[in-house]
């Protein structure tokens, strides 16, 4: 079954069950134990109008509990607890000012009901309780679900990158041997090539093993990245451009979450002998927040030519639970390609 239904299922079972109770415990109007042929006898006598009133009190108390209980599944996408708080509190008090006017206007016999804390307070105080730490396990287990998710997609990565473990070794151990063996005076462009490719491998095989890496090498990596790819143009045919602005690029951000959109623009946005252009601002001028910007022309559609790389749906859903409402994607296609990720780091 499905675990929608289940918890719909459990939560009527809780009203009816505490519905039960409470028009059971506080409609009655007598209580006596008599000894009748030597037996003892309680006999217990309810209020018909007692029970019409708690009856129709309970939608009052539902409404008030799933309010409470949205109120605090907002935890789990904002971080101001104190508003919450707050927030929890107007509600509970505006809920109280509300029944206790509803008492008065259409209930006036029950008026003096309002005033037992045995009574009506106790059911307020119990619906309270029970929404705030319904909220609470709620949104613990969103939280919990979303780190299993995050682990299997860092998994999936992981268990990639090991079956392609065999292949950047040898390729790291074979632009080795031929950087020894290039004349780096005759072919310094070549030499540079071979070099910037090892450090790719490098970075890849050897250093940060972590799910986060530092932001100024997950640039460095970028750079050597397209520097590579712009070999297969002239030196004037793409206008590249990498800027960074801002101090603070000593942030953690996730391994390789930007460069699905460099390998875009390279696969997508430019073609030879057409004037085509990336440009690249990496804004960290805020020690908390990346915004990254990267902007490449749209070239004639060549036949045959698919999204490929890392994949921008991939990285989507990585963004979504690494970083769960603490960052925004804005792609505008039209003359050109731009895509704009903000992250809260």
């Amino acid at each position: 079954m499905n675990k929608k239904w289940i918890e719909i299922g459990v939560n009527v079972i809780f009203w009816l069950t505490s519905t039960w109770l409470i028009v059971y415990s506080y409609a009655i109007i007598m209580h006596d134990v008599v000894l009748i042929d030597d037996e003892i006898v309680g006999l217990i006598e309810h209020s018909n109008k007692l029970i019409k009133f708690f009856l129709i009190g309970q939608p009052f108390f539902a409404i008030y509990f799933y309010l409470q209980f949205f109120l605090i599944l907002r935890l789990n996408t904002s971080s101001k607890i104190s508003i919450l708080l707050l927030q929890s509190v107007a509600l509970a008090i505006l809920f109280l000012v509300l029944f206790n006017g509803v008492v008065v206007l259409f209930f006036e016999h029950y008026i003096h009901l309002i005033w037992f804390p045995s009574l009506w307070y106790g059911i307020f105080i119990f619906y309270t309780t029970i929404a705030i730490g319904y909220g609470l396990v709620k949104v613990w287990f969103s939280n919990e679900q979303d780190k299993r998710k995050l682990e299997v997609l860092n998994k999936e990565a992981e268990l990639n990158r090991l079956r392609a473990q065999l292949h950047p070794h040898f390729l790291f151990n074979t632009m080795n041997n031929l950087l020894a063996m290039v004349d780096q005076e005759q072919h310094p462009k070549l030499a540079k090539s071979i070099d910037k490719l090892s450090n790719l491998l490098r970075y890849v095989v050897y250093e940060n093993k972590g799910n986060t890496v530092v932001l100024i090498d997950e640039i460095h990596f970028i750079q050597n990245f397209s520097k590579l790819h712009l070999l297969r143009f002239e030196d004037d045919e793409i206008d590249f451009k990498l800027e960074v602005i801002g101090k603070y690029d000593q942030q953690q951000i996730e391994k390789g979450v930007l460069l699905c959109f460099v390998e875009n623009a390279f696969k997508h946005g430019v073609q030879p002998e057409h004037e085509s252009f990336i440009h690249i601002l990496v804004d960290v001028t805020n020690p908390t927040t990346i915004i990254f910007t990267i902007e490449n022309s749209i070239p004639p559609k060549i036949e045959g030519n698919s999204v490929g790389g890392y994949g921008l749906k991939s990285t989507k859903d990585r963004l979504e639970l690494a970083y769960p409402n603490k960052h925004s994607l804005v792609i505008v296609e039209e003359h050109t390609y731009t895509a704009t990720l903000s992250i809260e780091t």
